[in-house]
């Protein structure tokens, strides 16, 4: 049997490994095309967009990793079918489940590696790849510095700001202090103000106090109109995304919002996603083998075609679940886990179903 089992993992890995890097190319091929345009017209070197490309590759391994897992395991136990080498091993007395619950373990050190890729290097990558495109393609300047825990800005005044967060989904900014400064750069007035809300097309601050340093007083307004900020685009635009951060730097930044009031069904969603998803390759491992030896006749082609219609009936059900996470309809925090366990539990049933 060990013998079997080291033919069927070398089998296995075989297939892995062509479909990972075929599916990932094919990602970053996709990648390219939809940011054609965008090289052409910056007329951007060969070298950079290289360089792009190479770092949207961990995300790009991480997203087709569920796939390769699923279909490899298919090509490798439809294939072992077709040549009746399952056949065989029942005639000698060898126990298929016994065999292939090997593979379980092996989707779980599989899930494990795609968990730290997705904590580690895919983040930092994605991170990197969208500052290129920022500064070295676009050829913008950041207008955000994160500095001592908080977002600073230049305003369109000259004046400088401290910003503690960014509400996306509320267009609003957190503990804003706006310092004005004279033009021997000596502070000539400083506003503090709990929060912002763009309205109307300006900034509208609440509670806010202003220091005048030149005539010595202090003011206080329950609102006060603030037009040297930008609009809250370049917050969209400049500030981490979630697939730029990990768990960690998520969690850390959904709490601080959660803290001062806010609370972003979204953010839930893609903070308990970054655990759900690393999953997904366990999953299908289990299911794969489970559907493939309750197959009647197995095949290259065959385990090919069941295995795209699995992928897109969960990435059905796995889309559907998260907007309803986002929405609010179930959970947030439950919305991610829905397909792997849905997928999971029916892989569980067809493998106890296998037949000896």
């Amino acid at each position: 049997m060990r013998i079997l089992l080291k033919y069927f993992l070398k089998e296995f890995f075989k297939y892995y490994i062509i479909i990972l890097l075929s599916a990932t190319a094919i990602l970053l091929v996709a990648e390219f095309f939809d940011k054609m345009e965008e090289f052409y017209a910056q007329r951007v070197s060969s070298y950079l967009i290289f360089q792009y490309l190479l770092l949207q590759t961990p995300k790009s391994l991480l997203l087709v990793s569920p796939v390769a897992s699923l279909l490899s395991i298919l090509f490798t136990v439809g294939i072992a079918s077709k040549w009746k080498e399952t056949v065989a091993i029942k005639a000698a007395g060898g126990s298929l489940k016994k065999l292939f619950s090997s593979f379980l373990i092996m989707g779980i050190a599989i899930s494990m590696l795609a968990l730290i890729l997705g904590e580690t290097l895919a983040p930092l990558s994605t991170r990197k790849a969208s500052w290129i495109r920022t500064t070295k393609i676009f050829k913008k300047s950041p207008k955000i510095t994160y500095r001592e825990g908080a977002l600073w800005v230049k305003g369109l005044d000259g004046s400088l700001i401290r910003i503690k967060d960014f509400v996306e989904d509320k267009d609003r900014v957190l503990k804003i202090s706006i310092f004005s400064f004279n033009p021997s750069f000596k502070l000539a007035k400083r506003i503090e103000a709990d929060e912002a809300e763009w309205i109307n097309g300006s900034w509208m601050l609440k509670n806010a106090s202003v220091f005048d340093f030149d005539n010595n007083n202090t003011t206080k307004f329950k609102t006060l109109a603030f037009t040297a900020l930008e609009e809250p685009k370049i917050f969209r635009e400049e500030m981490q995304k979630p697939e730029e951060m990990n768990f960690y730097e998520l969690y850390v930044y959904y709490k601080r919002l959660e803290n001062a009031g806010f609370r972003n069904l979204k953010y839930i969603v893609d903070l308990y996603g970054k655990l759900a998803y690393p999953t997904v390759n366990f999953v299908m491992i289990v299911f794969g083998v489970a559907l493939a030896l309750n197959m009647k006749h197995g095949g290259g082609m065959r385990s090919a075609g069941l295995g795209l219609m699995v992928i897109i009936a969960y990435w059905v059900i796995f889309s559907m679940s998260l907007s309803l996470g986002n929405t609010g309809i179930i959970p947030p925090s439950f919305a991610p886990w829905i397909s792997p366990f849905l997928f999971g539990t029916a892989g569980y049933y067809m493998f106890l179903k296998i037949k000896e």
